[in-house]
């Protein structure tokens, strides 16, 4: 366990306020404490279970109520398509269910030769580095298009991008339900795949930790109150910062459609080397 400072001095450095475990505790002390019954109580007494239709009962728990900094590191409910194989070399560019990503890519795109990047959620550190680097190559091959795709909520992404010095000539393509993320081979990384020891050495030598930061402006302008579950397209319960679990990768793709550099990455901390992308498709 950590002791006080050291706990403390932990958060900050990812994005936590140092009470973020007192907060949670008493988040499900309270519903505990306000659904509690004798245990001999006559049946017209007894309290009927919390109605889920109900958004004024403020008893029952929901990730909702947690802080944004802490919602990002809960476990993500699945994508609502299957996670397929990641496109391998020669392949054809995914179709997204939607078809949001697809028709800007290969010959629907007018040809172009693009990178496609996805980000883990916003506020990280590591996925900083990887949009400043799409973002310098975007301002330097201007006959390449470059795409970042983000699962956390528009107002997030905008705010981190703004914060780390904007997008430069990236496009931005939204997908709050990581649909096209599943298209792609993205679900969720296991446990080595954010907390294995290199991963954690490397967050703590790494600036850039935004999380607080974007957390706070969301909250400002939105509210708890815009942090229900959505309809279709919507941002789901807990994911307007994103989620550390979820998988990152980056793609090119020329002007036929067909992958020739990519992958998944391995680990949180691991780079994409988006150079060696560019080269391949100026050959």
């Amino acid at each position: 366990m950590f002791s006080g400072l050291a706990q403390k001095a932990a958060f900050k450095k990812i994005g936590l306020p140092s009470d973020t475990f007192s907060q949670i505790t008493n988040a499900f002390s309270n519903d505990t404490s306000s659904s509690a019954q004798p245990s001999r109580q006559p049946n017209k007494l007894r309290k009927s279970p919390p109605d889920p239709n109900n958004t004024d009962n403020k008893s029952w728990f929901s990730v909702s109520s947690l802080p944004l900094t802490v919602q990002p590191w809960l476990s993500p409910p699945p994508p609502p398509v299957p996670v397929s194989k990641p496109p391998r070399i020669g392949d054809l560019a995914p179709t997204d269910p939607d078809r949001i990503l697809s028709p800007q890519l290969g010959p629907s795109g007018g040809n172009r030769k693009t990178i496609v990047v996805f980000l883990r959620c916003v506020g990280c550190a590591f996925a900083q580095q990887t949009f400043t680097d799409l973002r310098n190559l975007s301002l330097k091959h201007r006959d390449v298009a470059f795409l970042a795709v983000s699962h956390s909520s528009p107002a997030a992404t905008e705010k981190w991008v703004s914060l780390i010095g904007g997008k430069g000539n990236v496009k931005i393509v939204y997908d709050p339900q990581r649909k096209i993320y599943a298209s792609w081979g993205m679900g969720t990384g296991g446990w080595g795949y954010l907390l294995n020891v290199n991963t954690q050495v490397n967050g703590f030598k790494t600036k850039g930790w935004l999380g607080t930061t974007v957390a706070a402006s969301v909250e400002r302008t939105e509210g708890f109150s815009s942090m229900k579950r959505l309809g279709q397209g919507g941002v789901e319960e807990g994911m307007k910062m994103g989620n550390k679990w979820q998988e990152a990768g980056g793609w090119a793709v020329d002007g036929r459609g067909r992958v020739v550099w990519g992958g998944k990455l391995a680990k949180a901390d691991e780079s994409l080397g988006l150079e060696e992308g560019v080269s391949l498709l100026k050959l």
